[in-house]
């Protein structure tokens, strides 16, 4: 069990739900009225933005985190923000403060989300992914065995999986074309008789916005392309999905085989694709 000095685990989920329904009103506020700038990122090749936005968003990170959490390091997307652990057992807070960045600049009315996570060196101990436009919080708390829906009039709903749901009555969902996808994760959603989803939708926007939909039951599975991963958008959804009991496929001409997603501090980068499905459905994949 993680120590957290005088606050509880509550305490603490409260504190970072807080830091999220804060950004959240942060960004919304900053619609109509922002300023755009291009900036140099490693990990996505081609043109990348920052607006006013974000940086604002991620004022709002740092100081709760300061002042409420002292001690406790920071990982943050922009201006490759990296403040140093004091704790003696070291934990860190990875903040995107802006998650889908292009969407808000588009204007678009979804697929924009703010996302944080606690984490230590080998697991994710409370995570939470905010959607900017309905104002929905969706998370758990240090020690917690739940994940919750909070509604934008802080009810809470607690998120479970319909198992008696099979996938060949469900989407999946895609972050690229499918042309795009190996003929090996084609077979999975495009090709019948093969196909194990009844069919596929494909989305732009936040990564965690996507995810929100599979951890709601909207879809039945992500695939997910090769690319760059960063701390600040892959801990928050690895760790909430994970709490679900959802399961990261490695796909390849080979088949499927889990496998497990190690905590990030550093950009990395993902060398295969990935199909992102409850437990339950494993076995619906593996006689496919």
């Amino acid at each position: 069990m993680t120590n957290f000095g005088a606050l509880s685990n509550e305490a603490v989920g409260v504190l970072l739900r807080e830091m999220v329904r804060r950004a959240i009103e942060s960004i919304q506020s900053n619609q109509l009225n922002f300023e755009t700038s291009e900036k140099s990122s490693p990990y996505r090749p081609g043109r990348d933005f920052v607006t006013t936005a974000d940086l604002a968003a991620q004022d709002i990170y740092v100081g709760m985190i300061t002042t409420c959490l002292p001690g406790i390091g920071i990982i943050a997307e922009e201006d490759g923000l990296r403040v140093k652990s004091t704790l003696p057992k070291p934990l860190w807070i990875t903040v995107d403060p802006l998650d889908g960045t292009q969407a808000f600049i588009r204007g678009q009315s979804h697929g924009i989300g703010t996302m944080v996570a606690l984490v230590d060196e080998d697991n994710v101990l409370a995570a939470y992914v905010g959607d900017a436009i309905t104002r929905e919080i969706y998370g758990f708390a240090p020690g917690s065995e739940e994940v919750y829906r909070v509604s934008r009039y802080s009810a809470q709903f607690r998120l479970t999986i319909e198992e008696d749901r099979g996938l060949g009555e469900q989407h999946a969902l895609l972050h690229n074309e499918p042309r795009e996808f190996s003929s090996a994760a084609q077979r999975l959603f495009l090709e019948p008789p093969h196909r194990v989803f009844t069919a596929f939708e494909i989305t732009r926007g936040s990564i965690g916005m996507e995810f929100t939909r599979l951890w709601k039951g909207e879809v039945g599975g992500i695939f997910v392309r090769p690319g760059p991963t960063t701390p600040w958008d892959f801990n928050p959804i690895f760790g909430i999905s994970r709490q679900m009991g959802f399961r990261f496929l490695r796909i390849s001409d080979d088949g499927l085989d889990e496998i497990d997603i190690p905590i990030l501090r550093d950009i990395g980068s993902l060398d295969h694709e990935l199909l992102v499905v409850h437990e339950s459905r494993i076995h619906e994949l593996l006689s496919s």
